[in-house]
C-alpha cells in the first residue's frame, strides 16, 4: 500500500461494507459518465468500473499514477495526474456528468467551489467529506452553521446528507468524523449573469461580517426600505435570511 501523505490530506477508504453502502447509493447506469477526484488507489474504483463503460480518475500524488495505471491498463480509464483546483475541467466536464471522491478534507470546500460554474453539466455529485462540512452544507437558515458555504451550495444543488462514516474505515483514520453527501444541480435560478455575480457579491460581503446586521454590512448597497420592501428586516443578521432572501436582494440592487 502506498504510504499516505500528509500534506495531501490522504485518508484512503478500506472497509468494504462502506464501499458497497456507496456504490448503492449511486443508482448507476452503465452509460453514466463517471469523474472520480481522488481515487487514491483504487477501492471506489474497482466497484464502479463493474457497473460503468468509462470513468475519468483525478489523482494529484505522482506517486500512485503508477499503481492506478498498472491496475487500470485498458480504455475503460483515462487517469489524469492534476490538482483538481487547476486542471482544465472544462475538457473534462460533459453533459451528464457523474462526480464521486473521497475529498481531500484541507481542500475539500474548495474544490465544491471549483464545480459550481459546471453545474448545468453535472447529474450529480457525491462526495465523502469531514462531517462538519456536510453539515455546514446542508444547514437551514436560523442556526449556528447556516453560512456563505450553505448558501452557495443550496442556491445551486439540492443537497442530501446520506450518512455518517467512521474513522475506523480509513487508513490512517483522520482525527473527524466523515459523511457522504448528495448533490443534485438545482435549474439555473438567476436572471443573468450579471445577476448571479451580485448574487454572490452580496453573500459574500454579509458573510464576511456575519455579526453585523445586514443594514450595516449592505450600506451603500441597498437601503433599509429597499429590504423591507421585499420583506427582510433590516436588522436581521446574515444566518437568518434563507437563499432565497439572499436572491431577491441581488435583484434589487
Amino acid at each position: 500500500m502506498q504510504k499516505h501523505k500528509k500534506r495531501l490530506g490522504q485518508h484512503f477508504l478500506h472497509d468494504k461494507n462502506i464501499i458497497n453502502k456507496i456504490i448503492s447509493n449511486l443508482a448507476i447506469n452503465i452509460k453514466d459518465n463517471f469523474i472520480e477526484i481522488g481515487p487514491g488507489e483504487g477501492a471506489l474504483t474497482t466497484p464502479l468500473l463493474e457497473e460503468v463503460e468509462s470513468i475519468i480518475l483525478i489523482e494529484k500524488d505522482r506517486d500512485l499514477i503508477p499503481i492506478l495505471e498498472n491496475k487500470y491498463n485498458h480504455r475503460k480509464v483515462k487517469i489524469v495526474n492534476q490538482d483538481i483546483l487547476k486542471c482544465e475541467l472544462s475538457n473534462l466536464i460533459k453533459e451528464n456528468t457523474r462526480i464521486v471522491g473521497n475529498l481531500p478534507y484541507n481542500i475539500s470546500t474548495e474544490i465544491i467551489f471549483r464545480l459550481l460554474p459546471f453545474a448545468k453539466d453535472i447529474k450529480d455529485l457525491h462526495f465523502m467529506l469531514q462531517k462538519e462540512v456536510v453539515d455546514r452544507i446542508v444547514a437551514a437558515p436560523g442556526t449556528k452553521i447556516y453560512g456563505r458555504l450553505s448558501v452557495m451550495a443550496q442556491v445551486y444543488f439540492t443537497v442530501k446528507k446520506l450518512f455518517n462514516i467512521s474513522p475506523n474505515v480509513f487508513t490512517p483514520k483522520p482525527k473527524v468524523d466523515s459523511a457522504y453527501i448528495r448533490l443534485v444541480p438545482k435549474d439555473y435560478i438567476f436572471d443573468s449573469l450579471e445577476h448571479e455575480q451580485k448574487f454572490k457579491g452580496i453573500v459574500n460581503t454579509v458573510f464576511s461580517a456575519r455579526r453585523k446586521m445586514i443594514k450595516t454590512s449592505l450600506k451603500g448597497i441597498i437601503d433599509s426600505q429597499s429590504l423591507q420592501t421585499i420583506s427582510i428586516e433590516p436588522n436581521s443578521r446574515p444566518e437568518i435570511l434563507s437563499v432565497q432572501n439572499y436572491i431577491d436582494i441581488s435583484k434589487n440592487v
